[in-house]
């Protein structure tokens, strides 16, 4: 096979933050389980991952959380546990590894390249199916896995078939399936982005594959040709081993249905962003000397941003959060938000402990 010819296989982890709590706690599988909420009241905030069970009775993220008690009044609440999460994430990674050479795309994601094991004889379905079965017999999480010649494939392929699907695509497979879809289908297409491409009379993947790329960058910049060459099915099939050490900076955000107003919801918003950023900075061995907050007023409106630079580099949750608070309370207390992130730059070098195979135990 040659080189620019790969396997690329996505594993994508479902409904992941609520099957960790599935996997470790009996009394939660099988049934509608929501993580988040506040603490001090069950009325407010909102619901930061949610389970199958309660994905399909209408609950999803971002939703609050009295509108989920009244869609699902049997729904149990759990609270956030990121160091369960990245516990079970990292004995998932370590054993994706043992497969093959990985990229970690998120938490719950991460591509990997069987080639090798495709050259000496075994079918990547058989690969997929390995992983599925392991992951689920030894910790209880299942998980959806897309496989095609790169990355863009192999991510959207993955999205086919969830709960615990197997889809495999080539080139020509993947226009069939998706071009006649909305771009809402496509990875790397927000809603802001797919309105600008609408008012051009862009309105479908196939669509937006043959458009002329000097026009698309004239309306979106770079982003209009990266978006055209996924549309395309075309994307590096490199895995990059060392992705997330790389980062310059690191964020969270998200995007509102409509204008959040409440202050205590966005000052829960940063706290969940705030410990998930600083478990990414300490498993990267990093820390952060600049927060900064990002927001939109407007859906299609553009982003902005406010920093602020510690004394200190840290990898510390509470600090972040605080930092994060501040600026909210500082520049935005009160107003129409409809996204809202925070982003960590100024990364430094941390001194860290380095997980090793002897740690590896997929006992949940």
């Amino acid at each position: 096979m040659a080189e620019t010819n790969r396997i690329i296989l996505m594993a994508d982890m479902n409904a992941f933050f609520a099957s960790c709590h599935q996997s470790v706690n009996p009394s939660l599988r099988n049934k509608p389980i929501i993580v988040g909420g506040s603490m001090t009241d069950k009325r407010k905030g909102l619901v930061i991952a949610c389970s199958y069970e309660a994905k399909n009775q209408g609950i999803y993220t971002t939703q609050s959380v009295y509108q989920a008690r009244k869609k699902c009044p049997e729904a149990i609440f759990v609270q956030r546990d990121h160091a369960l999460y990245h516990s079970i994430s990292s004995k998932i990674m370590e054993f994706l590894r043992l497969l093959g050479p990985i990229e970690v795309a998120s938490i719950d994601e991460a591509y990997v390249d069987v080639t090798e094991r495709f050259e000496t004889g075994t079918h990547p379905i058989l690969i997929a199916r390995y992983i599925q079965q392991t992951l689920w017999e030894k910790i209880l999480i299942p998980c959806s896995i897309g496989i095609g010649p790169n990355k863009i494939i192999a991510k959207m392929a993955s999205e086919v078939k969830k709960p615990r699907g197997i889809v495999q695509m080539g080139v020509k497979q993947f226009m069939t399936y998706y071009h006649p879809r909305s771009l809402s289908s496509l990875y790397g297409c927000g809603t802001a982005t797919e309105e600008k491409l609408n008012r051009h009379g862009i309105y479908t993947i196939g669509q937006l594959a043959q458009a002329d790329p000097p026009f698309l960058r004239s309306i979106l910049g770079k982003r209009g040709e990266l978006l055209s060459q996924f549309a395309n099915g075309i994307s590096s099939n490199a895995i990059n081993e060392e992705r997330e050490k790389g980062d310059k900076t690191i964020g969270k955000e998200t995007t509102f249905n409509e204008d959040i107003h409440d202050s205590g919801t966005i000052m829960e918003i940063a706290t969940n962003m705030s410990q998930r950023l600083a478990h990414r900075l300490q498993e990267k061995g990093k820390k952060a000397r600049t927060v900064s907050i990002v927001y939109k007023t407007e859906r299609t409106g553009p982003s902005y941003s406010k920093s602020l630079t510690l004394p200190h580099s840290t990898s510390d949750a509470t600090q972040i959060k605080r930092a994060a608070q501040a600026l909210y309370l500082e520049h935005l207390n009160g107003s129409a938000l409809r996204l809202f992130g925070v982003r960590l730059s100024n990364l430094e070098e941390a001194e860290y402990d380095q997980l090793t195979f002897q740690d590896f135990d997929f006992k949940a």
